[in-house]
């Protein structure tokens, strides 16, 4: 803090503090704006504190699948595992269900309307979560582990 001053510096806000603001900015800028504003804000959009919820279901609007597959497992891993609401649409793949579950043990909520994802593929990638909720093609199904 400077001397006189009762506010600190923004580049010498918590990253928590920095994450919270962060995710009122869109995908975009969060990506290639605030890295590049200090050595802090980097270290926030890089950790954690930004990606506890990632909702790119906008953002997918009018792009490829193998995109958003692309951004999805550079967003996903930034989270550290705590991530617990995850929203995206578009996808064709089943890959990304396995890369999901091994990816964010936290998750509580998938949101991923216009995907062709099969049943039996949701259930293998989840089997290991204690409880997920998935709203898919407009449908809400619900998976929850044999685990207390």
């Amino acid at each position: 803090m400077d001397e006189g001053s009762d506010f600190p510096k923004w580049d010498e806000l918590i990253p928590d503090a920095l994450g919270l603001i962060f995710k009122n900015l869109s995908l975009l800028e969060v990506l290639t704006v605030v890295p590049r504003v200090c050595k802090s804000w980097r270290g926030a959009v890089m950790g954690p504190y930004c990606w506890q919820e990632i909702d790119i279901e906008e953002w997918c609007t009018n792009r490829k699948p193998e995109i958003v597959d692309q951004m999805l497992r550079l967003l996903i891993p930034r989270s550290c595992g705590s991530l617990r609401k995850l929203s995206f649409s578009g996808l064709a793949g089943d890959e990304i269900i396995f890369f999901i579950a091994n990816h964010a043990k936290s998750l509580q909520t998938l949101r991923m309307p216009r995907s062709k994802i099969n049943d039996s593929v949701m259930e293998r990638g989840c089997r290991d979560a204690i409880h997920y909720q998935f709203l898919r093609c407009e449908l809400l199904y619900q998976y929850r582990s044999s685990r207390p």
